[in-house]
C-alpha cells in the first residue's frame, strides 16, 4: 500500500515558503500466488478419478507437509474406489445405478473441495507446496482460463534409468499444471488402444512397465478448470529397452 514519504536527511531543511512535501511511495507489487482448484463439478467422470487418485498419492507421499488433512487419505481412497465401482455399474444405464453413482460423485467432489481449501491454507500461495499436493492449480495473476487450455507442445521421450522405463518431457501452456499421460502399444490411430499411464505435475512424466523391444506411443493433455481438458498433444514414440 502507498504511504507518505518523509524528509529525514540529516542537516537538510525544507525552507521554500508555502511548499510542502507530499510525495508518496509507489504501491508495492502484488505477489503472485498459486492456488489449488477446489471445484471439480465440471470434470467428466472418466477424468475425475485419475485426478483424485493423483491427489491421494501425492498427499500421501508428502504427509510431512500435509500432516492433518481435512479428509484422511484412507477416507479419500475409499471414496475413489467407491466412485470407480459405481462408475462401472453406471454403464448399465439402470436408474438405480445412475442415482448411486451421482451420490458417490458428489461425495468425492465435496471431499476434494475440502482438501483443496486445506491445501490452500497450508500453502499460502507457495507453488512448490501446491504442486506437492497433486491438485490442479492456477496462478492468481493468471485467472483460470474460461475454456480448455491449449494442448502441451514439444513432447519428446527418452529411455529411463532402468529397463522398461521411459521419460516424457513436454511443454504445458502454464506452470504449475497437472497433466494426464497415456500410452499405446498398438495402432495409435485407434482410440481404444490408448490407456492411462499416470497424472503428473508440470512438464515431466516417468512411465514404467514398458516391455523391452516393444514400440510405445505417448501423448499428454492438461487439466483446466471446471472440467475443461486440453486436446491431446501430438504423440511421440520410442522402443522399450
Amino acid at each position: 500500500m502507498a504511504h507518505p514519504l518523509t524528509w529525514d536527511a540529516p542537516g537538510l531543511t525544507w525552507n521554500q515558503p508555502g511548499a510542502t512535501w507530499d510525495g508518496v511511495t509507489a504501491d508495492s507489487p502484488k505477489m503472485n500466488k498459486t492456488k489449488a482448484f477446489i471445484d471439480f463439478t465440471g470434470y467428466a467422470a472418466a477424468d475425475l478419478a485419475p485426478v483424485a487418485q493423483n491427489i491421494h498419492d501425492e498427499m500421501t507421499a508428502n504427509a510431512a507437509t500435509f500432516a492433518t488433512p481435512s479428509v484422511t487419505m484412507t477416507a479419500l481412497q475409499t471414496l475413489i474406489d467407491d466412485f470407480n465401482t459405481k462408475l462401472a455399474a453406471k454403464a448399465s444405464r439402470a436408474t438405480a445405478d445412475i442415482i448411486v453413482f451421482n451420490v458417490a460423485r458428489q461425495e468425492l467432489e465435496e471431499a476434494l473441495a475440502d482438501l483443496g481449501n486445506y491445501v490452500n491454507g497450508i500453502a499460502k500461495g507457495d507453488p512448490m507446496i501446491v504442486v506437492k499436493s497433486g491438485f490442479p492449480s492456477y496462478e492468481t495473476n493468471q485467472p483460470p482460463l474460461a475454456g480448455a487450455p491449449p494442448a502441451p507442445t514439444n513432447l519428446r521421450v527418452r529411455h529411463g534409468d532402468v529397463s522398461g522405463e521411459v521419460v516424457a518431457r513436454y511443454r504445458p501452456f502454464r506452470h504449475p499444471s497437472m497433466n494426464e499421460v497415456q500410452k499405446c502399444i498398438g495402432d495409435p490411430a485407434l482410440e481404444a488402444n490408448w490407456v492411462h499411464a499416470g497424472t503428473f505435475s508440470n512438464g515431466k512424466a516417468t512411465i514404467s512397465g514398458i516391455t523391452p523391444g516393444v514400440v510405445v506411443w505417448v501423448r499428454v493433455r492438461t487439466f483446466g478448470t471446471k472440467g475443461a481438458v486440453s486436446d491431446w498433444s501430438d504423440p511421440a514414440q520410442i522402443r522399450g529397452l
